[in-house]
């Protein structure tokens, strides 16, 4: 069968599947029932994760009996296969054999371990040690071998949640020759890497791994280094499984993405991570996410998973249904809340993880469908209702996709990483020295400013700064704390502007180089012209708490991060109560740039007050002069499209405790309830619950869900 013709089995539907097996859980004596269960519920896939120690105990003999029976009961089921990688649970033969084991910062052996999602241990080697990756792919190509002629196979997943954890990964002579050929490619000679960093080394030989995040600049290297070396182990997991069986797609999946990890201490880079597959796809981690951000952070992981995507096409490979260690639940209403965000988001696939919760090790009782036993619980009866929804809908929920937004918020690596170093204690202690939201200020004030967009109801498109010249498809753009600017980006933010474009940015732009080192006058890289203003007084600490009037709004409190500015040319819009410039305009070609002295996010998330969601309307509605099309709901009803040529779906979600009113803008139907509504009538939505309104039926009469009653077609 063709690559193309495979495609077709699960791109012309939604996927909607759950992981069942990964060693040693569910023993074999609970498939059939379970798999029968599996199908039942209305899901058509599961994932099953072979852990590498388990079937290669002894170097190349190989046992696959359990795989074996297991694909063939699901073969028996009529369920599809996602056939998934775990590489880092490496045989014992791995670590005495080959000296396969990690060294950390100060020189440390990182044993192997087991725990929870390594249960069977080897968790892991150093998979720049030549040895090892040879005998990873080597198994890889062997189990692509036995299975690549199984139909029930769907495609291959390369690597779970691909990272680089800790900070110190690895510092054996592997690593570093690797390290030393990324630093050649990126400067060729030494001496322009001392120029660039201000060192002196004498040869490339002469490098060692930072061994303290105290130098800023060269821990900025090593971790973008680390990150690259995570993209290449998944490209190379990729080609290997090619070379054997090149007529499926191969995928992976990040388990906490750049936009919400700890950028060093668990560090993966999901733009280069992307490139090394045919698609990507992230976790959904229902159950620990940090309050407020609850509501808005399933929206935030699917728009950044939609946007490097490339095409906008990607999946929720893991959702967590429920928590672990007899932890107290989240509700149904907020596992079905994150299951509807991701298709609203336009996920084209979701995976629950896991069908049974887990019965071993520091994983105990955690994330199952149904218990144990196999019993279904309040979650698993809510998850049926939704499967049967979007069974019964399949075809427009494959079809709709996105619209574009009017607005775009950059996401910086190089920015996010610098403020990570900055942040943390130093000297051997790798713990953060401030104790904000979301660990440190960049994280703390993207992940906030997204928030105060999802409370006013704008929806916006999330880009990587890999792809910076993307913002020119966009009629404003907004840089939260975008620390990092080169002349090169700096360029890009000046075309923009200067071709009519409408730039936000928040207290920090362009602070520092791409050295790391503070611009002399900031904003650097030129930016001073860009704004017609520099900045003169910044504040960062814990006690640093200023008021201000912002223009369309009241008195605001902003707390931990200050700055003011002496203009030039630009105009003062808002100054703090002692008279500083707080926020600055400036005309700049055809368009306009604007620069705050603060972060409207992180401000919010230290001191929720209700004027720094007016301020967002202000920039958007009243400086940006976009029309005013949000839905306002102040963060209790909140609403998103997705569209196709045939049909219109609109999502609305009350996230409030109390039953609320919403207007419908187009007459349609309830999917979920199944009731009619006309244009503009009431739609009375229940607490915790969302409606999901089909429109324009009329046109698309002839896809499954449009007529009501109408059952999905049994595949």
């Amino acid at each position: 069968m063709e690559l193309q013709t495979r495609k077709q089995l699960y791109r012309s539907n939604l996927v909607l599947g759950t992981q069942y097996y990964r060693q040693p859980t569910p023993t074999s004596a609970e498939w059939k029932d379970d798999l029968e269960k599996i199908r039942e519920m209305g899901m058509e896939f599961i994932q099953v994760r072979p852990q590498w120690r388990w079937h290669e105990r002894q170097e190349g003999r190989y046992e696959w009996e359990d795989i074996d029976v297991l694909l063939d009961l699901a073969k028996k089921t009529g369920l599809k296969v996602i056939f998934k990688f775990m590489l880092e649970t490496a045989p014992d033969y791995i670590f005495k054999r080959y000296d396969g084991y990690r060294l950390g910062l100060k020189g440390e052996r990182i044993w192997p371990i087991a725990h929870g999602a390594f249960y069977p241990g080897g968790w892991a080697p150093c998979f720049d040690n030549t040895s090892v990756i040879e005998k990873a792919l080597a198994f890889v190509k062997t189990a692509v071998a036995r299975y690549g002629e199984q139909e029930v196979i769907c495609l291959w997943h390369a690597w779970n949640e691909p990272r680089c954890r800790p900070v110190g990964e690895c510092t054996c002579s592997h690593s570093i020759e690797s390290y030393h050929h990324w630093l050649i490619d990126h400067f060729r000679t030494v001496g322009k890497l001392n120029d660039f960093l201000g060192k002196c080394w004498g040869s490339f030989d002469d490098i060692d791994a930072p061994r303290d995040t105290a130098d800023f600049a060269e821990m900025f290297l090593w971790r973008q280094w680390a990150a690259s070396r995570v993209a290449w182990r998944v490209a190379e997991v990729r080609k290997a499984i090619n070379e054997v069986d090149s007529t499926r797609e191969v995928i992976a999946h990040v388990g906490m993405p750049s936009i919400t990890q700890d950028v060093l201490n668990d560090t993966s880079d999901d733009y280069l991570t992307r490139k090394s597959v045919d698609f990507y796809g992230c976790s959904f981690e229902v159950r620990y996410t940090p309050k407020p951000l609850d509501l808005s952070w399933p929206f935030l992981i699917a728009d950044w998973a939609k946007s490097i995507s490339g095409n906008g096409y990607f999946w929720i490979n893991e959702m967590y249904p429920s928590r672990a260690r007899w932890a107290p639940e989240v509700s149904p209403e907020t596992v079905a809340y994150w299951y509807w965000a991701g298709l609203a988001c336009g996920a084209k696939g979701i995976i629950l993880w896991q069908f049974k919760k887990e019965r071993v090790g520091t994983e105990t009782n955690e994330a199952g469908v149904v218990e144990t036993d196999g019993r279904e619980n309040a979650i698993s009866r809510k998850l049926r209702d939704v499967l049967s929804v979007i069974r019964e809908n399949e075809q427009v929920f494959q079809m709709a996709q996105v619209p574009k937004a009017r607005v775009a918020m950059v996401y910086d690596f190089e920015s996010d990483l610098v403020s990570r170093i900055e942040e943390t204690q130093h000297l051997g202690d790798i713990s953060l020295v401030n104790d904000l939201p979301s660990g440190y200020v960049y994280k703390s004030a993207l992940h906030g400013a997204y928030h105060l967009f999802w409370l006013i109801g704008e929806q916006i498109d999330l880009l990587s700064s890999h792809e910076l010249e993307r913002i020119n498809n966009y009629e404003l753009v907004y840089l939260p704390t975008f620390l990092v600017v080169d002349h090169i980006r700096a360029k890009i933010f000046k075309d923009y502007v200067s071709g009519g474009g409408k730039l936000i940015a928040e207290g920090g732009i362009a602070q520092r180089d791409t050295n790391t080192w503070l611009h002399t006058t900031r904003p650097g890289a030129g930016l001073t012209h860009l704004f017609g203003a520099v900045e003169v007084d910044r504040v960062v600490h814990q006690e640093e708490k200023r008021t201000l009037v912002l223009p369309g709004g009241g008195a605001v409190t902003s707390r931990f991060m200050n700055a003011s500015f002496e203009t030039g040319q630009a105009n003062i819009l808002a100054k703090y109560k002692d008279g500083g410039a707080a926020v600055i305009e400036n005309s700049f070609g055809k368009g306009k740039a604007m620069m705050t002295g603060f972060s409207p996010g992180l401000a919010y998330l230290l001191e929720p007050q209700n004027e720094w969601p007016n301020w967002i309307c202000h920039l958007l509605y009243k400086w940006g002069g976009l029309p005013d099309t949000a839905r306002p709901g102040k963060g209790v009803v909140y609403v998103r499209e997705l569209q196709s040529a045939h049909a219109g779906l609109t999502f609305v979600f009350n996230t409030d405790t109390t039953k609320k009113d919403w207007s419908a803008p187009h007459s349609g139907r309830d999917l979920i309830s199944g009731r009619k509504y006309e244009e503009g009538a009431k739609i009375q939505i229940p607490p915790l619950t969302s409606v999901v309104l089909l429109t324009r039926p009329e046109s698309h009469r002839n896809l499954k869900g449009i007529n009501p009653g109408e059952k999905a077609t049994p595949r």
